[in-house]
């Protein structure tokens, strides 16, 4: 039987030890990308990902995880359907705030590309704020007077533009779109059946095809509304960039500012959101101040010197 000395058991420790960090070093280095034959390796690539974008990532798991532990000692918790319902209530907004002729899809990914988003991070961040919402919610009140006092102060904020209430249903071919349009104007098939059986846009199938209200412009969506004479109308076939839409009127808006009876919830809700969202601010700010951090690796800030990019 073999025996080894102390020193001797140590040095095959601190062998074994940096053979194994040998081995990491070279299964971390191997090539990523080859640019005319030569290499990009894993390890300049994470080098450079830590130097581009390292204070910002850190920073922002540093605020997810203080948030996270405030959530957990206040019992607060976030289910997987709050968070995809408030995704895609977002997803929705993003897409009807863009031209109408893009497709839905195209409109959210480049959202997200601008601003370094992918799904599961924007799913992330909406988590984090719902929590932050919860904690605070119960805090914001609004009351009646308030709420005529805003109706008072914000009359020019207030006045709509001429607009169109439509709905629409998408289809790939302008033949399909005409014989849809024929079946509906025939009473086989109801408008609603018809854009949750046929549509291509996701969201006009969840929604019985309601887009919402569009002003006057040159959009040929904006055209075909405001061609149609009557609440229930029908457009012909409308060609964009999305495919063929039969387009009808659900309601006209006149331009003006509403009553206030009219809008007094719609104003409510503005102003507790506005007020939720600073309040959630706020405990944001509280929490990461309160938090005791201890970071044991430093990047450079946006904007200060150290920071390498191809070029430098």
């Amino acid at each position: 039987m073999y025996t080894f000395s102390p020193d001797f058991r140590t040095l095959l420790i601190i062998l074994v030890v940096t053979l194994l960090v040998c081995a990491s070093v070279i299964q971390a280095d191997q090539a990523v990308a080859k640019v005319n034959g030569e290499q990009i390796t894993e390890s300049q690539f994470i080098k450079e990902l830590k130097a581009r974008h390292g204070y910002a990532v850190l920073q922002t798991m540093i605020e997810a995880l203080a948030i996270r532990q405030q959530a957990a000692d206040s019992d607060i918790s976030v289910t997987t359907e709050e968070v995809e319902t408030r995704y895609q209530q977002a997803k929705e907004q993003i897409v009807r705030g863009a031209p109408t002729s893009r497709p839905p899809q195209e409109v959210f990914a480049v959202w997200l590309t601008q601003r370094s988003l992918n799904p599961q991070t924007f799913r992330e961040r909406i988590e984090l704020q719902i929590m932050l919402e919860n904690m605070v919610q119960n805090d914001v009140e609004v009351t009646a007077e308030e709420v005529d006092n805003y109706y008072r102060t914000h009359q020019q904020e207030l006045a709509r533009p001429e607009a169109m209430q439509v709905s629409h249903i998408c289809v790939t071919t302008e033949k399909e779109a005409e014989e849809i349009r024929k079946n509906i104007l025939e009473g086989k098939i109801s408008f609603a059946e018809a854009a949750n059986k046929y549509s291509i846009d996701p969201y006009g199938r969840e929604n019985a095809g309601l887009i919402g209200f569009v002003v006057q412009g040159e959009d040929p969506l904006q055209q075909a509304a405001f061609g149609l004479q009557n609440d229930g109308d029908l457009s012909p076939a409308v060609h964009t960039q999305m495919g063929y839409h039969i387009v009808r009127r659900e309601a006209y808006q006149q331009p003006g500012t509403p009553p206030l009876e009219e809008i007094r919830a719609e104003l409510r809700d503005r102003i507790y959101r506005t007020r939720l969202l600073q309040a959630a601010q706020e405990m944001r700010q509280a929490i990461m101040k309160m938090a005791r951090i201890e970071q044991f690796v430093q990047f450079a800030q946006p904007g200060e010197s150290g920071a390498t990019t191809i070029g430098d």
